[in-house]
Formats: C-alpha cells, sequence, structure tokens
C-alpha cells in the first residue's frame, strides 16, 4: 500500500481511540447509561468525576460512533448497544475491562522484544492473582458468548457423546453446545480458580446436571477419557513442544475415531495475515516469550505426527479463527 502522513499518524495514534474506550469502562459509564440516557454533570456527579473532563471523554466517545447525545443527554449509540449495555446478552464489557489489564502491558513491548522476556508472569491471569483470574474469566466468557454462533457449528460429536472441553476457561462453548444437545455430557477440565468461576457461570444452566468439572493442569495431569474433546482458545499458549504433547495426551484419552476439535486464531502461510491474529501473537509474548499463534497447516501436520486422522483446517468465516477437525 501507498501511505500517506494522515494514514501513518491514524496508525501511531490508534490507541487514543482504545485508551478512551477503557476509560469509559473503567469509569462505568456504559453501565450508567444502561440504566437511561444522561447529561455529562448528571453522569459526572454519579460517577465522581470531573465534570469538565466526563464531558470531554463523552463527546469523544460519541466521535467514536460509541455513544450519542440527544438534547444535552448522552446514550449508547443503537449500533453499539449489543455490545455496551450491560444488560445485553452478547455484552462485551467484561472482556473489555479485562482488555483494560493488558494496556499497560503493550507499553512494555519493545522492551520485552529487546530482553527476550515477558513483560509480566502468565500466572498473573491464570490464579497467582485472583482479582485478575476473576476478571480474565469473565472476560472471556463475555468474548466467548458473542463468538458462540460462530464457533459452535465446528464442534463435532456423535449423539450420546461425553465431551472432554480441555482447558476450558469459563466454559461458555462447551456449555452452550451442551445446551443444545440435550443427549450430550461435557467435562470441563481446567486449573481450579479458572473452574470456580465456571462453575458460577454454570448455575442456572439447563444442562448444569450434564457437566462435570475436572480441576487439573493439561500440561501435566491425566486427562480422563471421552468420546470426543474440544480445545478452544488455549493453543496459542503453547509451543510446538508443548502443543504436540498435549496432541498425543487428546489422542490417548479418546476412544478409537473420537473427534477432536482444535479451534483458536490462525495464521496463514508467512505469519503476516490475519493481522488481528498477528498482533495477538505479540500480546502472548508479553505474557510467554515462547508462545504465540499457530499457522493452521503447522497444526494440521502436528495432529497427524501424533497419529490423529485426516485432520484438515475449516476456516471460521468472517474471523481470524480457524478450527481443526481430526479423528483419533
Amino acid at each position: 500500500m501507498a501511505w500517506t502522513m494522515p494514514q501513518l499518524m491514524d496508525l501511531a495514534t490508534g490507541y487514543w481511540r482504545s485508551a478512551a474506550l477503557s476509560a469509559g469502562v473503567e469509569l462505568g459509564i456504559f453501565e450508567r447509561l444502561t440504566e437511561s440516557p444522561a447529561s455529562a454533570e448528571d453522569l459526572a456527579r454519579r460517577l465522581g468525576s470531573a465534570p469538565r473532563q466526563t464531558a470531554e471523554l463523552l463527546h469523544a466517545l460519541c466521535g467514536l460512533g460509541l455513544l450519542e447525545e440527544r438534547g444535552g443527554a448522552f446514550a449508547i449509540a443503537p449500533d453499539a448497544a449489543s455490545f455496551l449495555r450491560a444488560d445485553s446478552p452478547t455484552s462485551l464489557l467484561e472482556a473489555l475491562r479485562f482488555n483494560r489489564d493488558l494496556y499497560p502491558v503493550w507499553g512494555a513491548l519493545a522492551e520485552s522484544v529487546r530482553r527476550g522476556a515477558p513483560a509480566v508472569p502468565p500466572a498473573a491471569h491464570l490464579g497467582g492473582d485472583p482479582d485478575r483470574t476473576r476478571r480474565f474469566v469473565l472476560g472471556m466468557h463475555s468474548r466467548a458468548t458473542a463468538l458462540a454462533d460462530a464457533f459452535l457449528p465446528a464442534i463435532e460429536a456423535p449423539h450420546g457423546a461425553t465431551l472432554l472441553d480441555v482447558g476450558s476457561g469459563p466454559g461458555t462453548f462447551s456449555r452452550q453446545w451442551a445446551e443444545r444437545r440435550p443427549d450430550a455430557r461435557v467435562i470441563q477440565f481446567d486449573l481450579p480458580p479458572v473452574l470456580e468461576v465456571a462453575r458460577e457461570l454454570t448455575r442456572g444452566s439447563p444442562a448444569a446436571e450434564r457437566i462435570a468439572f475436572h480441576p487439573g493442569d493439561y500440561r501435566r495431569d491425566a486427562l480422563p477419557s471421552a468420546d470426543a474433546a474440544l480445545f478452544c482458545g488455549a493453543l496459542h499458549q503453547e509451543t510446538e513442544a508443548s502443543a504436540s504433547a498435549l496432541f498425543a495426551k487428546l489422542r490417548a484419552a479418546l476412544r478409537p475415531g473420537g473427534p477432536l476439535v482444535v479451534i483458536d486464531l490462525m495464521l496463514e502461510a508467512g505469519r503476516a495475515r490475519p493481522v488481528f491474529a498477528t498482533l495477538f501473537s505479540l500480546n502472548m509474548m508479553l505474557f510467554n516469550p515462547a508462545a504465540g499463534v499457530f499457522e493452521a497447516a503447522r497444526v494440521v501436520e502436528l495432529l497427524a505426527a501424533v497419529g490423529f486422522r485426516a485432520p484438515r483446517h475449516r476456516p471460521i468465516p468472517g474471523l481470524p479463527y480457524g478450527a481443526v477437525v481430526a479423528q483419533a
């Protein structure tokens, strides 16, 4: 592409937009506007923030198309309401709240590249910090809820199957899958602090009695046997060696012919596309320099190498994600 000065400056200042959105999330603006439209003065009073600065932020969020102002009252823009209203079933507020935790970490990108070291320890969101772990799991649930309709058709399993959801996180995908398959059972396998939040999210689900929780570390512990397996949204935390070891364990845990579905961000050959997947690989490096997003073709090769039959990549339409499906 032929770059222009405005385009390059737009790229250089792109974090201004995300900082404005993050400030709105951190202050609770979207929750207050879920209750009712409000003036800048009223919002500042309810938020305990400075009136003039609150008004400036609100106008910036209007400029970004996230809010709109009518007769001096601000409201969430209709086109953004499904993601920004606190009462929306597809609200992304929890995901955006966790994303706020990543904002200062990205400021250490150059130093992380220079030293080849993480900017923060991975344990911070995997149990080392309980508050951060909770934000992480709820954030993943928020994202998963928005992605479920696109992901669930990729999950292959026979009728009446028990699905092993490895690295299940909030368990959103396997729980919704079980809700749509009343003959199926699910085993959610993850670290104990993560499963604590997943248990909360399962309460009230029509599939709750068919979902079991199996605490463990999939890198170290044995996996329970199952008819089918799902490994969704965690491959980017692995190296080729650890991914291969896990794939071998999954093959041993599956009954003969049982399907494994691996869903994650997937890179095209050359590792420069899709752009979001490339940037997300940088994000993972900030936590673990050895981890990152895999090329789809390499996932197919790794599964075949440990004995899975007929691994095949299926892009997920309209998203930088892909599914690789294979049989044990």
